[in-house]
Formats: structure tokens, C-alpha cells, sequence
């Protein structure tokens, strides 16, 4: 088979073989080749050699004056990287054949659609020695080998991925290797299983994904904590065993934020279009703000679907029964946001994507408060929101939307879910439209004014009269300097009658 080079992938390829000793033989392998045929977009290629890759990768980095590094020693990989950081960023690696011969090499690949090989001399000239071109054709997922699963049981999650990514059905011999070789996962770094994690994420149907996990049995060495949570049934008010529920809420994050998804023939099509017609005048800066990464170019949206899968995972280890056989779970939230930041630190994330996760899992049931009859989202309940959450409290806001559908589904009361999009509404405009009124008020008095004016030295209580200050200021309570300074007086006063000194006496 044929295929077609653009001008740029055959100046790579052509640089990399003049770079090549003499009688070396390269080549182009894997999915760089895959997506050639398929013609995609390649950013990322690999080639194989037997022998000299990091004096190859070495050479090539000089010519395309790149950075490079040994990406391994014990199988001699080099990688390259052109316009790194950059949207046109190149990643090129350089490896020599595992199992000492091409064929060998092939064989202890992952996928027969990832063997598919390029010989420099002749590039647009497909190779295909374990019939990955048929595989690929027919949508199949085959393994290259008996082995290929246990070689690496990351190529499990791999596999999760290319089938939905490339539509595939696994085939059944491959699933079964896949399935035993899952357990092995446990073994895997956090780093690789975290990469490879955050790549279905950032793909459509995440709920399926974790759903095919579970039946490859994944999800006990990935995400162990989850186990009791499987084992949770259907519990009054929620409609779905607990398991469940959490893959709904994962679903109706997606369902909200994309308008195109068809929901007539659903039970909650009418709550949905409610909240889609709210949230229409804020899509495109609620994207924006998803698609931003928090921390290493990983972006918030794939953590705010992680956030979902851990919201009620606390659940189990919290729950009680009182004497008139109601179930309860007071805590789950704090509970949740600490498993939830046990597995955080086995990924491997940074600190602010942690920080992230846990704030919203311990403070995912905050809104729902709102949706009771009589209680109002006030503009200091708005300040107090964004003060403790910032802007992560637009994704907190989506995630309680979920939730909420998630939990009752057709059983919602259309008044309830009302009251929780009015609340979110009226956070989101905050947030978008108003937020030096409303979160950010502006400053009337400082730390050296109180000082000043009322004797306070640098105390707990200095802070505490700040704080009361801005938020009477959201709350429409002080608009100018004198109303601000008559605030802290009768704030001072009444903590006087409560027995604080209006200074730090602690000298």
C-alpha cells in the first residue's frame, strides 16, 4: 500500500535517512504509520534501527537544531523534540529493534495496527508483516502477539484507548489477554498510568471508557478506592446504585457542555434543555476556562471529569442508618476528598491539580443546598461561594448540575431543579459579569487604615474586620469610604460585646 507524505513528513523523513551511516537500515513505525494511512495529522514519530539510534538521534537534533535527551539507556532511545511548547511541537524518538531482528521487533509490539512499518529508502511505501492493514480496515483490535499484554499491561489502557478512538471492536482473543494482563497494572508507575489516563479522558465518552475498564477489570489496580463504591445499591432519593450514578454524572457533565448531543427521546431531556438554555450565554467562556490547563498542560475540563468519578466515593465508609431506617452519610464529602487525594498522589499529580481535585470533592454538595424551597442565593452567599472555591466554582457549579440530573433523573422535581439553575445562573454571571461587584469588590479600606483609625495592631482581628468589610460590600451593605469606615466601628463594637479586644493584647 501506498500512502501520501505531506511536504513536511518527507523533509523529516529524508533529513532522518542523509542522516543515517551508510547501509543503516531505518524505519518509520507505529502509529506515525497508522495515522499516515489514515491520513491524520503526525506529530509524533518513531524509528527504529538496529544499532547507533542515540548517534542517529543525536545527528538529527543537531540538523533540525532541536533540543534531545537519552529517553532510555537500556534500550538505547533518543528522543528529539522540534518546537518544544509550541502548537507545531515534533516529538521524535529513536530506538533500536527489541528481540534483535524487524520481525521480532513487531512482535513485541502492542496492536497489529501499531506494527506497521516505512523503510526510509522507499517512504511511501507501507510494510505490514502481522496484517495490521486488514486490522485496521476491518476495525479490528488484535494484539501483536500472545505476549504483547504482558509485556506491558499498560497496553491495556492503551487499548481502551485506540478502540475508541479509532472505533475498533476488540477482538476476542486480544480482550482476553487484556484481561489478564490487567492486574498488572498495579505495577505500572503513576507517571505512565497518568499519561495514558489523561489521553481517554480528553476523549468523548469517558463513562464508556470507564465502563469498558470495568469489565477488562482495570479498575481495581487504577482506581482501587472505587471498589465499595461498586458494591453501593440504589439508596433513597438516588435512582441508580451508587456505581452508576457516578457514570451518569460523568455523562451529563458531557451532556451539558455539548448542545449537540440529541436527548429527545430521554426522561430528563426537559431539565437538560432548561440548564442549556441557561447555560448558553456562557458557553464559550465556560470552555475556555475548561480547556485551560491547571498544571503541566493537563487540562481542567479531564480533571473535573476525575473530580466526578471520586465525588461520592466517601459514600461507603460514611454511610449509617437511623431508627426509622433512613440511610445517611454524613461526611462523605470530606471522606471523599481525602481518598480522592490518595489516588491524586499515586497519578503523580502536582500540587495544584491536587489542591484542585480535593476542593471540589469535598465541596460538591455545597450548591444543592440552594435548590430547597425559601433558600436564597444571596450576593454575600455569592461572595462567600467564590471565596472559598475561585474559579473553581464554575466547575463545581457544572458538577452539582450533574449530580442533581444524575441522582433523580426523571423523578426530579421540576421546582427544585429550578431553583438550583436559578442559583447557578446567578453564580455564573457573577463570575463572567460581575465580578468586582459581587467577588472581587474594591478595596475602601486596607489593613494600615483600620490600623490608623482604629488602634488595631496586625491580628487575627485585623483580618476578620477586612474580610466582614468586602463582604458587606458584595452584599450591597457598604458602597463608599465613610459607610466603610461606620462598618468596621459597629463590627468592632459588637465584637467587643462578644469579648474580643479590638487589639492584639498577646504582648
Amino acid at each position: 500500500m501506498k500512502i501520501h507524505l505531506e511536504p513536511g513528513t518527507r523533509h523529516l523523513l529524508e533529513l532522518v535517512r542523509s542522516s543515517a551511516p551508510e547501509g543503516l537500515p531505518v524505519h518509520l513505525v507505529g502509529g506515525a504509520v497508522r495515522d499516515l494511512v489514515l491520513g491524520r495529522l503526525v506529530n509524533d514519530f518513531d524509528f527504529v534501527v538496529p544499532a547507533q539510534s542515540l548517534e542517529l538521534a543525536k545527528k538529527v537534533r543537531q540538523q533540525l537544531h532541536a533540543v534531545g535527551f537519552t529517553l532510555d539507556d537500556e534500550r538505547q532511545t533518543g528522543r528529539v523534540i522540534v518546537n518544544q511548547g509550541k502548537p507545531d511541537e515534533l516529538i521524535i524518538d529513536f530506538v533500536i529493534y527489541t528481540g534483535g531482528s524487524l520481525l521480532e521487533d513487531v512482535k513485541n509490539r502492542d496492536f497489529t495496527i501499531n506494527t506497521l512499518l516505512v523503510d526510509l529508502q522507499q517512504p511511501e511505501e507501507v510494510i505490514d508483516l502481522l496484517g495490521g492493514l486488514a486490522d485496521l480496515d476491518a476495525k479490528v483490535l488484535k494484539a501483536a502477539s500472545p505476549q504483547s499484554m504482558q509485556l506491558d499491561p499498560l497496553r491495556v489502557l492503551r487499548g481502551i484507548r485506540f478502540k475508541r478512538n479509532f472505533n475498533l471492536e476488540i477482538e476476542p482473543q486480544t480482550e482476553d489477554l487484556m484481561r489478564a494482563a490487567a492486574e498488572g497494572l498495579a505495577q505500572i508507575s503513576g507517571e505512565r498510568i497518568r499519561d495514558e489516563l489523561f489521553k481517554i479522558l480528553a476523549q468523548g465518552d469517558v463513562a464508556g471508557a470507564f465502563r469498558l475498564m470495568d469489565s477488562l477489570g482495570v479498575l481495581a489496580p487504577v482506581f482501587p478506592e472505587l471498589a465499595e463504591l461498586k458494591q453501593e445499591p440504589a439508596l433513597y432519593p438516588h435512582v441508580h446504585p451508587l456505581w452508576e450514578h457516578t457514570l451518569q454524572v460523568i455523562t451529563y457533565l458531557e451532556i451539558l457542555l455539548v448542545p449537540t448531543v440529541n436527548l429527545e427521546a430521554s426522561p430528563t431531556a426537559h431539565y437538560v434543555h432548561l440548564a442549556r438554555e441557561m447555560l448558553a450565554q456562557y458557553a464559550e467562556q465556560i470552555q475556555a476556562l475548561l480547556n485551560q490547563p491547571i498544571q503541566a498542560g493537563r487540562q481542567r475540563g479531564s480533571l473535573l471529569t476525575l473530580a466526578a468519578l471520586y465525588h461520592d466515593v466517601g459514600k461507603p465508609r460514611t454511610q449509617t442508618q437511623d431508627e426509622k431506617g433512613r440511610f445517611h452519610f454524613y461526611g462523605h464529602d470530606k471522606a471523599g476528598s481525602e481518598l480522592m487525594e490518595k489516588r491524586a498522589r499515586a497519578l503523580m499529580l502536582g500540587k495544584e491539580e491536587i489542591a484542585y481535585l480535593t476542593l471540589l470533592v469535598s465541596q460538591h454538595m455545597r450548591i444543592h443546598h440552594f435548590s430547597k424551597p425559601g433558600v436564597e442565593m444571596t450576593d454575600r452567599a455569592v461572595y462567600r461561594y467564590f471565596r472559598d472555591l475561585g474559579a473553581a466554582g464554575v466547575d463545581n457549579a457544572l458538577l452539582s448540575l450533574a449530580d442533581t440530573l444524575a441522582a433523580f433523573e426523571y423523578t426530579l422535581q421540576i421546582e427544585a431543579w429550578k431553583r438550583e439553575v436559578q442559583a447557578v445562573e446567578k453564580l455564573f454571571s457573577a463570575w463572567f459579569n460581575q465580578q468586582e461587584a459581587l467577588i472581587q469588590p474594591r478595596k475602601l479600606l486596607d489593613g494600615q487604615d483600620l490600623q490608623r483609625i482604629f488602634g488595631l495592631k496586625p491580628s487575627p482581628l485585623l483580618g476578620e474586620s477586612l474580610e466582614a468589610l468586602r463582604e458587606a460590600q458584595a452584599a450591597g451593605e457598604v458602597g463608599d469610604e465613610k459607610a466603610a469606615i461606620n462598618y468596621v466601628y459597629q463590627f468592632l463594637e459588637r465584637k467587643k460585646q462578644e469579648g474580643e479586644p479590638h487589639e492584639d493584647q498577646s504582648e
